[in-house]
């Protein structure tokens, strides 16, 4: 049958994808980032945020690990939706602060959700953008590219998270002289 077009078979969603040891540096510690904001958030949101909070946070300080111990980051196809979940939940939030008559709007102070947002979009965008290639990782890298890849990874998001976290209640807390915790 000559004039067909052939496709190549979709690769499910639970396939696992080989992503390349400088790319999983940067995705590793970028979540544990977000995930530490989201664990500092935790404290002085309401009942029903705590526990949003909380279970982002270990979802992502999780994530962050089985990342940077595997080469084929679970649930890797999922991640660019999943890792923006809590800018949807944040943006979701502001909406309804906003459109709230009764003045109960939940203030979450907007340095560390900035920044944690900022986060997760850089691991979806990172995530997205490996999908989308589709390249094999090749077979052979360097210690020295994924030493330096970490390095400068750590050296960012630290950038980004040091700053936040000092805005966050326990942030605020940590650095009181008259608190004792």
């Amino acid at each position: 049958m000559t004039g067909m077009l052939r496709v190549a078979p979709a690769a499910s969603a639970g396939a696992a994808v080989a992503v390349g040891p400088a790319t999983r540096a940067f995705l590793a510690v970028a979540a544990l980032g977000a995930g530490l904001l989201h664990a500092a958030l935790a404290p002085s949101a309401p009942p029903p945020l705590l526990a949003a909070f909380l279970l982002l946070a270990l979802a992502e300080l999780v994530w962050a690990a089985a990342t940077l111990a595997r080469d084929c980051p679970p649930a890797f196809r999922l991640m660019p939706a999943l890792a923006l979940l809590p800018v949807g939940m944040w943006a979701a939030l502001a909406v309804a602060g906003a459109t709230a008559s009764g003045g109960t709007a939940i203030a979450l102070p907007l340095m560390p959700m900035g920044a944690a947002s900022l986060l997760d979009v850089a691991v979806a965008a990172s995530a997205a953008v490996v999908l989308r290639r589709g390249r094999p990782v090749p077979g052979q890298t360097s210690a020295l590219r994924f030493v330096l890849s970490l390095l400068l990874s750590a050296c960012l998001v630290s950038a980004i998270t040091i700053p936040a976290l000092g805005y966050t209640d326990a942030g605020v807390a940590a650095v009181t002289v008259h608190h004792h915790h």
